[in-house]
């Protein structure tokens, strides 16, 4: 028999939520049952719980278990995360998305002051400046212009830019990333939107900026990701 993953228990657990399984009574069994019917430890049942949660799917209630919100088909709109916008991971995990990276510009070059003034990193260190565009089902959806600081992530190739630069900071680098601070903003499009985003008739792109740090502290990243703004939903789940 194969082994139950906890991708397969939250897989399962999220097609029942949507599904309406869990509708009448608005609750997750108990964690005993899940344990038993999937025949895992308690840990794998809390995790894949917890990611139930973090999409807004569900919530944990002292003295009620785990209570499964209403939703709609509005609520779950989702098209594309941003929260993750390096590793280009879609929160409705839809087969039907073919995602694609294409690097539009791969150098190595010296921060200047004005670059300086847009990055917050130190002029005349050596930066890896990237362009790569991505592609959402043949249109060109979003545009990374990546700054990564060379000293701090040395070694990044094309192939590497072309997958996930986080993926390679983490696995082959060995080094945790802290802290990612980020900034979303609505800005006219520029010369630069147009040439690599398939933009039609808008004459704006959202913006998400965002600047990453180590556990020691150090910035390693700045990034700007313009999008298409029709084509992307910015979500944000508060808990209280």
């Amino acid at each position: 028999m194969a082994e139950t993953t906890n991708k397969d228990i939250y897989q399962e657990l999220k097609s029942r939520v949507i599904n309406g399984k869990y509708n009448i009574k608005m609750r997750l069994p108990t964690e005993e049952a899940l344990i038993a019917e999937f025949n895992v430890s308690r840990y794998a049942i809390r995790k894949a719980i917890k990611q139930l949660s973090d999409e807004g799917l569900v919530y944990s209630v002292k003295g009620k278990g785990v209570v499964v919100l209403e939703h709609t088909p509005q609520t779950q709109e989702i098209n594309l995360s941003l929260k993750e916008i390096d590793s280009l991971h879609a929160l409705n995990n839809s087969e039907d998305i073919n995602r694609t990276t294409i690097i539009a510009d791969f150098q190595q070059i010296i921060v200047d002051e004005k670059l300086s003034h847009k990055t917050s990193f130190a002029v005349g260190i050596p930066v890896y400046a990237i362009k790569r565009v991505r592609r959402i089902n043949n249109k060109n959806a979003v545009l990374d212009l990546n700054y990564f600081n060379a000293q701090i992530v040395p070694d990044i190739t094309s192939e590497i830019a072309k997958g996930s630069i986080y993926s390679y900071i983490k696995n082959t680098l060995q080094m945790k990333i802290a802290v990612v601070k980020r900034q979303l903003r609505i800005e006219h499009a520029e010369q630069v939107d147009y040439e690599h985003l398939n933009l039609g008739i808008n004459n704006c792109v959202g913006n998400m900026i965002s600047f990453a740090f180590n556990d020691d502290g150090k910035q390693f990243e700045y990034t700007e990701s313009h999008f298409i703004p029709d084509n992307f939903i910015f979500n944000q789940i508060i808990k209280f």
